[in-house]
């Protein structure tokens, strides 16, 4: 974890201000200790997000909450999909064959109700 002050060293386009800013709207959430906050490597990648969706992308500050609770959402269910691969993959053949074939037969049966 890195404090405030190394991040604001490793990210010069994000200036101290912005930070505390988007620290206070909830947008990175660092871990506060007595000596202040340090942010992980999760929370550096994410400040970066934010600074690439408000310069390069021209995002406003009302969508930015809406774009990374979207992109939250995404990697929650890619996370759930690959622990439901882990668990089909740990079932004998018969069984992971059992499931392709449901999951085939639901998407049909989903097409058809378009």
């Amino acid at each position: 974890m890195i404090s405030e002050n190394e991040v604001v060293e490793k990210l010069p386009d994000i200036k101290l201000t912005h930070l505390r800013l988007w620290v206070k709207r909830g947008w990175v959430l660092p871990v506060k200790t007595k000596s202040g906050y340090h942010y992980r490597e999760i929370d550096i990648a994410r400040l970066e997000l934010i600074r690439q969706l408000k310069s390069d992308m021209a995002v406003n500050n009302d969508a930015i909450p809406i774009v990374l609770s979207l992109i939250d959402q995404i990697h929650g269910l890619r996370y759930e999909l690959k622990t439901l691969g882990r668990a089909v993959e740990a079932q004998d053949k018969d069984t992971q064959a059992a499931i392709v074939e449901a999951c085939a037969s639901a998407r049909i049966s989903r097409g058809k109700r378009g």
